[in-house]
């Protein structure tokens, strides 16, 4: 358990992180040389042609590449559009990862709740992942169109446009030596800061998820999230961050800025990237997978 506080006066939540298996630090497909500096890192995407233009247009998927934490020397990069791009893509396939769990986990609970709604007994195991799913997600009224309007993913858009404001684009100390993304702050940490440290940045993706799932305070943005579903509508990161005011003492100006960060950097155009199952080619044929 722990308790999430995101800067100033944002609300405060007690989630449960689902367990994971210990992450590599390397990921399979990388070498130690590959991920040790920023420049290597950006040279090892472009030899796999990890390029975000033809993710935008659909051509190509994103790799199933899982880093732990963001090159620690980012901000060395030439010129800030380098750093940016190698940040989205140190972000993306994560992202993409955490909705993927969420979207399995929202697949399972229509198919159930649709057997019940045509009377259907359901099985002792389904009735147990039930109950967790609904502990996890803080519904314990057995309120299933409630449970339905959380347990649903968070538009890429919205999240990398978050991560890049809460990091400065991966270069604050806070993601370097806590690999925490979303400026999430705990009752007790490990050190004077008072800031969550996470094992891994797939650890914080998923945090932030939850939280905006769970707390009453982005309940805004899970009604807008379920209107556009009922009406057969995209899930529009643009569109819901003006549901995050309460994310910052910023307010409006907070809403601003990331509405901004997503038209400027085109992000909305990586809502519908997909995520590939098995590492590039040309990455495979160069000898780098493990």
């Amino acid at each position: 358990m722990y308790a999430t506080v995101l800067q100033g006066s944002r609300p405060v939540v007690d989630v449960a992180v689902r367990p994971t298996a210990p992450v590599a630090e390397v990921p399979v497909g990388l070498s130690g040389e590959d991920v040790a500096t920023a420049a290597r890192l950006d040279r090892a995407f472009r030899r796999m042609g990890y390029q975000l233009d033809a993710i935008r247009v659909g051509s190509a998927e994103v790799p199933p590449l899982f880093l732990t934490q963001v090159p620690h020397d980012i901000d060395d990069m030439p010129d800030s559009d380098s750093r940016k791009e190698l940040f989205l893509r140190v972000m993306l396939p994560l992202v993409l990862a955490a909705n993927e769990e969420i979207a399995e986990d929202r697949a399972r609970l229509q198919a159930l709740l649709a057997r019940k709604a045509s009377r259907q007994s359901l099985t002792h195991p389904d009735q147990v992942w039930l109950k967790a799913l609904a502990e996890r997600y803080e519904v314990e009224d057995g309120d299933m169109s409630r449970l339905l309007a959380r347990v649903d993913i968070v538009p890429p858009s919205l999240a990398l446009a978050q991560a890049a404001e809460e990091t400065g684009w991966g270069t604050s100390r806070l993601v370097r030596r806590s690999r925490n993304l979303f400026g999430h702050t705990a009752d007790s940490a490990s050190d004077e800061t008072g800031m969550r440290q996470f094992g891994s940045l797939q650890d914080a993706v998923r945090a932030y998820l939850l939280n905006l799932n769970t707390h009453r305070a982005y309940d805004g943005l899970r009604r807008a999230r379920m209107k556009a579903r009922t009406k057969g509508h995209p899930v529009d990161g643009h569109q819901l961050a003006d549901a995050l005011k309460a994310y910052s003492e910023r307010g409006e100006a907070y809403v601003g800025t990331i509405r901004s960060l997503i038209r400027r950097n085109d992000l909305v155009a990586l809502d519908n990237a997909r995520l590939g199952r098995v590492l590039p080619v040309r990455l495979a044929s160069a000898g780098f997978a493990r």
